[in-house]
């Protein structure tokens, strides 16, 4: 039990302390405004206010977590123990910096609510980010510094035990698209010959002729890869279905499709199935709810986890939505431009909405990297690409994080050239992260 003293209650410092307490140290924590119980409390304590006192731990609060407005931040950063730090403090503090404020302005997503130039799907592009500036999107600052507000305890407090989470791993796969060549209907199959044939692309237009016209299993159909190995390793994965109306960038084969439905009906039977919310669903909870009941008539069963098409976050909007919804976890919070952690934490935290200044039921877990970041955007070889991969995997068990990398069905296909050797990385991805 720690007792944290501090001269008015908010619901940020509730937040962020239960989840630096109780979510990332294992500890419960108790809170007092009276400073003579503080000053004659012989349990743990911690002092977070402006006022030091001659007794337990003090952390020098900034003003952040006392505001009840959104508006911007002097951060003022720094270094503490080869960690990059937001909003330091004086002398006297016994941290050089407010670990409280700054894994609530990271975790809250705080700079999200300021303007920012979008990139061209709307997205908050990791360039805006503190953490890119900083240049450690790659470190869970958030999970660091609850380590040194551990430490410091530890110090004053030989005998206060700390439990930190588990390391956890959980494959996930998007289904983007489920088929490449079947099921798409006359029209779009005559666009696919017709565009094989004017890019010269004979070996692609036959390959669509096995499958269509000699029942070839379609390229795209990679479950019985997948489930082969789970079934040797022994890990579970999620699968997030596309199931919306068809789109400029929602290219599925349409909900109506009797095979989408074969399809995501056996994976269901073996995998968790989430919903992968639609491009244009992000802007319109009509089209999200219509989605949601859609994919859980067809699979008969509740849908409660969701990752956003495109990676496409609003706040607080996004997730609003997913509330009103009762969706109980997402997994959209990371970057597709680069790999890093987007909120700082590479556990598990639930949504605090700023503008109504409530912590939420809904459960955001981020991660670290997808396919598609090291494949289209960065221009990695698997082989480039493995460092990285294996460092995040002993990033996740040194902080008992929640690893949840992001894959795409057709990636296991193969059949692009710039997919060609990533079966074999994610193999030994797993290997490594069981």
């Amino acid at each position: 039990m720690i007792l944290l003293y501090t001269t008015s209650m908010s619901p940020r410092i509730k937040y962020i302390t239960r989840l630096i307490f109780k979510g990332l140290l294992g500890v419960d924590v108790r809170y007092t405004q009276d400073k003579q119980e503080y000053l004659q409390s012989t349990i743990p304590k911690l002092n977070y206010s402006r006022e030091f006192l001659q007794s337990g731990v003090y952390i020098q609060a900034s003003h952040l977590l006392f505001e009840t407005d959104i508006s911007e931040q002097e951060l003022k950063t720094g270094q503490y123990k080869g960690v990059a730090t937001l909003f330091q403090s004086s002398a006297q503090s016994h941290l050089p910096f407010d670990p409280f404020a700054a894994s609530f302005y990271l975790v809250s997503r705080y700079e999200e609510y300021m303007p920012f130039i979008p990139d061209q799907h709307s997205r908050y592009p990791p360039q805006e980010s503190v953490l890119y500036h900083l240049d450690t999107l790659a470190t869970p600052v958030v999970n660091a510094y609850s380590e040194f507000i551990a430490e410091l305890l530890k110090e004053h407090y030989p005998n206060l035990e700390f439990r930190k989470p588990k390391y956890r791993f959980t494959n996930s796969i998007d289904i983007d698209n489920a088929s490449a060549f079947l099921g798409k209907g006359i029209f779009r199959a005559v666009g696919g010959y017709a565009q094989d044939l004017i890019s010269l692309n004979f070996r692609k237009a036959w390959a669509r002729t096995r499958c269509i016209f000699f029942g070839e299993k379609d390229p795209f159909d990679t479950f019985d890869f997948v489930l082969g190995l789970q079934e040797k390793y022994k890990f579970q994965t999620i699968y997030f279905a596309l199931f919306g109306r068809m789109g400029q960038y929602d290219r599925s084969l349409t909900r109506y499709s009797g095979r989408l439905q074969r399809y995501l009906k056996g994976i269901a039977d073996f995998c968790e199935m989430g919903l992968h919310p639609s491009y244009r669903s992000n802007e319109n909870i009509h089209w999200l709810e219509e989605e949601m009941n859609a994919l859980q008539r067809v699979l008969k069963k509740d849908i409660r986890k969701s990752r956003q098409h495109f990676l496409k976050l609003s706040f607080p909007i996004t997730y609003r939505n997913l509330l009103q919804l009762e969706v109980s976890d997402d997994y959209s919070m990371g970057y597709a431009a680069v790999h890093g952690f987007r909120a700082g934490i590479c556990t598990p935290f639930r949504f605090y909405d700023l503008e109504q200044e409530i912590e939420t039921p809904l459960l955001i877990h981020p991660f670290p990297f997808m396919d598609g970041t090291f494949i289209y955007y960065l221009k990695q070889s698997p082989e480039q690409a493995w460092p990285i991969i294996e460092y995040y995997i002993k990033t996740y068990r040194k902080f008992g994080g929640e690893f949840i990398p992001i894959w795409h069905n057709r990636v296991y296909s193969e059949k692009e050239p710039e997919w060609e050797g990533w079966n074999k990385i994610f193999e030994k991805m797993i290997q490594e992260a069981v």
